[in-house]
């Protein structure tokens, strides 16, 4: 939470960051980064992530609350 002054602030923007930089796209990018020499992603794959982490930042929000705070 650190770049975030209050968790009201931390509350409202983290979705839209994560929605912003969770994509298909930037998961296919990592991945391909890390891929053995010659191989990459499978395209099933990179939309499964797409269609795992559509809506997901109120979830993503409410676990670190669940995990830190309560």
């Amino acid at each position: 939470m650190g770049k975030y002054a209050s968790w009201n602030e931390f509350e409202k923007n983290v979705p839209i960051t994560y929605a912003e930089k969770a994509t298909p796209e930037a998961y296919r990018t990592g991945m391909n980064g890390i891929a053995p020499t010659g191989m990459k992603v499978k395209d099933g794959r990179v939309k499964h992530y797409g269609d795992g982490v559509d809506g997901k930042g109120e979830v993503v929000v409410a676990g670190y609350k669940r995990a830190m705070f309560e």
